[in-house]
């Protein structure tokens, strides 16, 4: 008797209302970026310009102070400090996509090196201590990290669900779980970037998820979270839907900076 294939544990989120047409929504609102003709005119100036914006924005969902002007250096500050961290968790995001496809923890914990000046970075928490500026409360013990990472790294590498569904997952599961003492809510984000350039959806980072997360508005952002936490079809379908829309805002920001650079010229 042949061995049954085994079962994607994402597939049954796909049958809640309105989750697969808004993954087909979002991927075409990515695709219709990436093939724009001003977009790809000014491509080579936008990718570092809204990786900062996006860098910021990850920061501002944090506390930090969203600037006018993205080219700016952050103040010398605590919020100055996690605005750099937001900037540096974004660029090195980036720069990780590659192995981000075999080696996902390992990945996580190089951008958590990133936000942490303590012994632990780059290593999942040992105590059921964080710094929680989102203050979701209901942390998981950190004696379930390694299980729920491990779990997790399997999904993101296995999953053939859609690729907007498993950034979701994945940014629900890391800014819940909060496996670093500190910097979970900037790795969760950053996640989003990797999966999208990992999966070929977005190679070039152009897709501002982070940024979009910030114009939705933080009280929205924790709402969804909060949903994603009570476990039920309703919550979990709730928070995909908010990523979806933040990855759309995200996508649209970046056409119309595209544009705004075009009739500068």
């Amino acid at each position: 008797m042949s061995s049954q294939s085994k079962v994607d544990p994402l597939s049954n989120l796909l049958s809640i209302p309105g989750i697969s047409s808004g993954c087909d929504a979002t991927l075409k609102a990515i695709d219709e970026l990436m093939w724009n003709r001003t977009v790809r005119r000014h491509k080579d100036a936008l990718i570092p310009y809204t990786r900062r914006i996006a860098g910021f924005a990850t920061a501002a969902l944090d506390g930090a102070q969203m600037p006018k002007d993205p080219t700016m250096e952050p103040e010398v500050s605590p919020m100055g400090s996690l605005s750099d961290q937001g900037l540096l968790v974004t660029a090195e995001a980036d720069l990780q996509h590659l192995a981000f496809k075999s080696e996902p923890l390992k990945v996580f914990a190089r951008l958590h090196t990133f936000v942490s000046t303590e012994e632990d970075r780059g290593r999942p928490r040992t105590t059921n201590e964080v710094n929680d500026p989102l203050r979701l409360g209901s942390l998981p013990p950190h004696e379930v990290l390694q299980e729920r990472l491990s779990q997790l790294a399997d999904l993101v590498i296995e999953s053939k669900a859609p690729s907007i569904l498993v950034a979701a997952i994945a940014h629900a599961e890391l800014a819940t779980l909060r496996p670093f003492s500190q910097g979970s809510y900037l790795v969760a984000r950053a996640s989003t970037r990797l999966i999208l350039s990992a999966r070929n959806v977005d190679n070039d980072g152009l897709v501002m998820s982070e940024y979009g997360a910030f114009l939705l508005g933080r009280p929205a952002y924790v709402k969804a979270l909060t949903g994603y936490m009570s476990g039920t079809r309703e919550g979990v379908g709730a928070f995909i839907s908010w990523q979806g829309e933040a990855i759309r805002r995200g996508a649209e920001m970046a056409k119309e900076l595209a544009e705004m650079a075009d009739t500068k010229k």
